[in-house]
């Protein structure tokens, strides 16, 4: 059919949206095969490794060998703190030990994608910013107007410390902040929520999760040898999708709820593509939290408004915003890292005791120095940067955050925003996320506006948890 086109017609048919997505997936270049089965199979040797490590930890019943995933699970959610740090020290002797042989899996892979970059003459995040669909500029904007206000959230930092009574809390202990003071939110509340926050946004929203439950798409029951985090899975060709969680009445399996439903309604959306590829192929991660996040936050701010006790909403205030810590302040980390390395790299390999050198200057930046202690095992600990067929696998859950704070803050100030959301969504992976941005809501990403009045948003948080105080 193509050979028989005009141009004139060949000129409007490439030109519509999936048509180009279509001819760049027949065109678009890929990765060399040897690079990622080397690649891969440095994954499987890093996966390896972490899978055979045995913790030698003391937690008050004598030395005790445990696998790598169960010290973690101690050190990271155990209710006695003292358990926690036994364990978390644990594991990282055991982490220094295998650092050399980590170190060079990670000086192996960027050395091998530095090679295959520079034959290219690409940059090292050229990859990575393709398959996320926006430009550097726009990534330089989001972190600009990050690092503009990191010293609002590390002077909430210290505020958690003088309320524990200590100066400078420890990076285990805010990484493991109780969550005993917030309030239990049975199921059928968190449902009552989740539809009132979603109501104001767009009333098909809230039909939609009425719909899937009804249709009891949801399994939340607690049960032996179930995970316990969430995971929805889609049928595009139906519009239907089926979640998994393990509901415990806490605040955060709320958020979870909601935030799996999130992605229910965005695979919904996305029932018509146009494409050769699959969704995880064309999903890129930047786009895939957009109504997740979207949905989750539209629920706390609902729960923190329909708070009267002040201690409560104080509670569950600090909780929302250590989650912004998260997202802001340790991926931040990460990323300085992985950059810092692969700027270190091109002069050749290095050792562990160098990348932990390299982890903690970067945590100590972006926590302002408002820490007794940081986490030089991170890079071990975090399997994102072993990943075969992506680098920097950090920075995308930053912009999904704020890409969905900044989207809920114009649900609730412009008229057809249901509309546009919903055409936005449908498009997944019809074009890079910057141009859909800009298509249906008329934002240019690479700008700093959006995200320094994103921000503004994330730490007004912080200002309020201070006026609980």
């Amino acid at each position: 059919m193509l050979e028989t086109m005009s141009p004139a017609q060949w000129e409007d048919w490439s030109n519509t949206i999936p048509h180009r997505r279509f001819i760049a997936e027949l065109t678009g270049g890929t990765k060399s095969n040897d690079s990622l089965a080397t690649l891969k199979s440095l994954e499987e040797k890093y996966l390896a490794l972490v899978r055979n490590l045995t913790v030698h930890a003391d937690l008050g019943e004598g030395e005790k060998d445990l696998p790598f995933a169960e010290a973690n699970k101690i050190a990271m959610t155990h209710a006695d703190p003292a358990m926690r740090e036994l364990a978390f020290q644990g594991l990282n002797r055991a982490l220094q030990e295998k650092a050399p042989e980590a170190a060079s899996i990670y000086n192996e892979m960027v050395g091998l994608r530095l090679e295959d970059q520079k034959r290219d003459h690409v940059n090292y995040l050229d990859d990575s910013l393709g398959a996320n669909g926006i430009s550097s500029a726009t990534l330089h904007a989001m972190w600009d107007a990050v690092d503009s206000h990191l010293d609002e959230f590390s002077d909430y930092l210290t505020l958690k410390a003088n309320e524990a009574g200590k100066e400078k809390l420890s990076w285990l202990e805010l990484m493991t902040a109780s969550e005993n003071a917030l309030p239990k939110v049975p199921y059928p509340q968190a449902i009552e929520r989740t539809l009132n926050s979603l109501a104001t946004i767009d009333p098909k929203m809230s039909e939609f999760v009425k719909e899937t439950l009804t249709n009891n798409w949801v399994d939340a029951e607690t049960r032996p040898g179930k995970p316990f985090g969430g995971f929805c899975a889609p049928f595009l060709t139906q519009g239907e999708s089926r979640i998994s969680l393990s509901y415990d009445n806490s605040l955060d399996s709320a958020r979870r709820l909601a935030h799996e439903l999130g992605h229910t309604w965005h695979f919904k959306q996305m029932k018509t593509r146009n494409t050769l590829r699959s969704l995880d192929e064309t999903l890129e991660m930047t786009m895939a939290e957009s109504a997740s996040i979207l949905f989750e936050t539209a629920l706390i701010e609902d729960v923190i408004k329909g708070t009267h006790e002040p201690a409560i909403k104080k509670s569950i205030l600090g909780w929302k915003v250590e989650q912004s810590i998260n997202y802001l302040m340790s991926i931040r980390a990460a990323y300085l890292f992985e950059t810092a390395f692969y700027e270190k790299r091109k002069s050749g390999p290095l050792p562990a005791e160098e990348m932990e050198a390299l982890l903690l200057d970067s945590q100590q930046k972006v926590y302002g120095n408002r820490l007794a202690s940081y986490e030089p095992c991170l890079w071990m600990k975090y399997p994102h940067f072993f990943r075969a067929d992506l680098s920097f696998y950090n920075y995308p859950y930053s912009f999904g955050f704020l890409f969905s704070i900044g989207l809920l803050e114009l649900a609730r100030k412009r008229d057809g925003f249901a509309r546009s959301f919903q055409a936005f969504l449908s498009e997944t992976g019809m074009l890079p996320l910057e141009e859909l941005t800009k298509k249906h809501f008329n934002i240019d990403l690479s700008h700093p506006a959006f995200w320094e009045q994103t921000m503004r948003r994330v730490v007004e948080d912080v200002n309020e948890y201070k006026k609980c105080t």
